[in-house]
């Protein structure tokens, strides 16, 4: 089970591969599994967008789940996204995890129709009663549930138990920015974990770790930068962040940011460059075309030749 204390380091999110029929592809995903315990991360997140937590069948949620643990190595924590557009089903979702053997629940409020501040709070007791035996994670993306939870919800949300932390999205929206993040990062002993475009940023004000979608294209880069943030060398932690960026941002164009879905492009590009496998999306979501891929992948290969892992 993970706890506020135990909560740290480098996570990644991993993408639910699918077949091109649209079944999930366990053999895939086992293996995407075991190659990124292989390359050191403290934690594995599934099912969070990446992870298209919103499109997966139950009975395939279910089989990821179970084989995530499975797979997982002593020491690496495992997350898994139990997010719903309702208590119950969050509740559900969270106790299969929790029988299962998972380390923690990464949940958002309850999405589509907008919830207040009170209406939040009160999801989380609501779960967190139902579930005690598993840590919970506060999935903390306004872009999806219209509500940012911010330092004064945190802080009543600090009294749960088994309340560990929350992966934040500062960096990809306006509505959380760093101002946002100043305000969290002290206000309790919760674990505060940002995503990569602000890495060294958010190590200096406190970060207890990271999650990584990106990591798999590039993962001795990305580690790099992470441990040159522990070992507080802000200069080469801005030079290696810098070079971090440029990758990303050049692979994301390559394959078609903002002409296709961007979860949608990740999963194109980690087939083609990462250590991992992406898979198809589930529908109503489409695959970048084959023909784009073969032409990003050129163009990576081009500018970053065999050495981009």
């Amino acid at each position: 089970m993970l706890t506020r204390k135990t909560m740290k380091g480098y996570y990644v999110l991993v993408p639910t591969p699918s077949t091109k029929a649209g079944e999930f592809d366990e053999e895939t995903f086992r293996a995407n599994i075991r190659t990124l315990c292989g390359l050191g991360v403290d934690g594995i997140v599934t099912t969070g967008t990446l992870g298209e937590f919103h499109t997966i069948r139950w009975k395939d949620h279910q089989r990821l789940m179970t084989a995530l643990v499975d797979e997982a190595k002593r020491g690496v924590a495992t997350v898994v996204g139990c997010s719903a557009i309702n208590t119950e089903e969050a509740i559900m979702k969270t106790k299969f995890a929790q029988e299962a053997g998972v380390d923690a629940a990464m949940n958002a409020v309850p999405f589509y129709q907008n919830v207040t501040k009170a209406e939040a709070i009160k999801y989380w007791k609501d779960v967190a009663r139902a579930c005690t035996e598993i840590g919970l994670v506060i999935y903390n993306n306004p872009v999806t549930t219209k509500t940012l939870i911010d330092a004064s919800m945190l802080k009543e949300l600090a009294k749960i138990p088994n309340m560990c932390g929350s992966k934040e999205i500062v960096g990809y929206t306006p509505l959380a920015d760093f101002t946002h993040w100043m305000n969290i990062v002290n206000a309790t002993d919760l674990a505060p974990f940002c995503c990569d475009p602000i890495l060294p940023a958010a190590f200096l004000y406190g970060a207890r770790g990271v999650t990584s979608e990106n990591f798999a294209l590039k993962p001795k880069l990305f580690m790099e930068v992470y441990k040159a943030c522990l070992e507080k060398d802000w200069t080469r932690a801005k030079k290696l962040h810098y070079e971090q960026l440029e990758f990303t941002n050049f692979v994301y164009q390559a394959f078609g940011i903002g002409k296709y879905t961007w979860f949608c492009v990740l999963k194109a590009a980690l087939d083609n460059v990462g250590v991992i496998k992406g898979g198809y999306p589930r529908d109503p979501f489409l695959p970048v075309p084959e023909n784009v891929q073969k032409k990003a992948r050129d163009l990576v290969m081009k500018k970053y030749g065999h050495k981009w892992n």
